[in-house]
């Protein structure tokens, strides 16, 4: 059986081979409680900059069940209006499945929304221009929705133009979520799902159809209980697919196959 973790990210000091075998020891681990351990993990290495889009790549080159994506996260849309590094060195590798990181994040404000929301237009007409789904984070400071306008906005052109997207880790509400959907869109659930404090998430989630949730873990980030506060990886992906699917009264393993079919059906990998 297989499993995807549809979005992770690479620390610089981590080696490939030391975090495959780290990855698949902590999915066994966050399996125990699966008739059926998943044997093989499907990995996408988000690129969230010019330097982790290629070490993603690099990465995916390295191993043959690792995919990668390239772009530029909200928090270096600053830098890169100032360097403009040329992407185009990604477009036709046959493991480049999607545009992303890239997105608006106003709560940290890292760049400001000058640089964000321009870098995000050139990004989604990239991905449309290649034929490559949409990878977007989407942060908004406490009791604001601007960053959920904004991207809204923005995504119904790209979307009325026959792009593809999903906003990974979903934070919105119910309501935005209803407007995404509406768009196409799918949405990645991360471990956050499994946080005691993460009911608006869980209820925002709840709005939507199974067929449109991917499974992530926005590794090294927010492992799922009981493992929060350590160090993430792509194995812990299992326990997000079975918190997700005992909601939706599904078993661990029944889980893992939709949310890895969906997956795979909306980054098209064929095997």
């Amino acid at each position: 059986m297989e499993i995807f973790d549809t979005h992770f990210h690479l620390e610089a000091e981590d080696g490939f081979s030391t975090f495959l075998q780290r990855s698949y020891a902590d999915l066994r681990l966050a399996s125990e409680n699966f008739l059926t351990v998943p044997d093989k993990l499907l990995m996408l290495c988000a690129g969230g900059s010019f330097a982790g889009s290629l070490r993603a790549m690099e990465f995916a080159q390295y191993a043959p069940e690792v995919y990668f994506s390239c772009g530029v996260h909200p928090h270096d849309a600053g830098e890169y209006r100032q360097k403009h590094s040329d992407f185009s060195c990604f477009k036709d590798h046959p493991k480049l499945l999607a545009i992303g990181e890239i997105g608006l994040d106003y709560f940290y404000d890292f760049s400001d929304r000058a640089s964000q929301l321009p870098v995000l237009e050139e990004f989604l007409a990239l991905a449309l221009e290649w034929d490559k789904p949409a990878m977007l984070h989407l942060r908004d400071k406490d009791n604001s929705r601007q960053a959920y306008d904004d991207a809204l906005a923005l995504l119904r052109e790209f979307s009325g133009s026959g792009g593809r997207f999903i906003i990974h880790c979903y934070a919105g509400n119910g309501e935005d979520a209803r407007k995404f959907l509406d768009m196409g869109g799918f949405f990645g659930v991360t471990g956050m799902y499994t946080f005691k404090a993460a009911g608006n998430i869980r209820e925002a989630i709840s709005v939507i159809p199974s067929d449109r949730l991917l499974i992530e873990t926005d590794s090294p980030y927010l492992a799922p209980v009981p493992y929060r506060g350590r160090n993430n990886t792509p194995g812990m992906v299992a326990l997000v697919a079975e918190s997700l699917g005992a909601s939706r009264q599904m078993t661990p393993e029944a889980a893992v196959e939709l949310f890895t079919a969906n997956g795979k059906h909306f980054y098209r990998i064929e095997e």
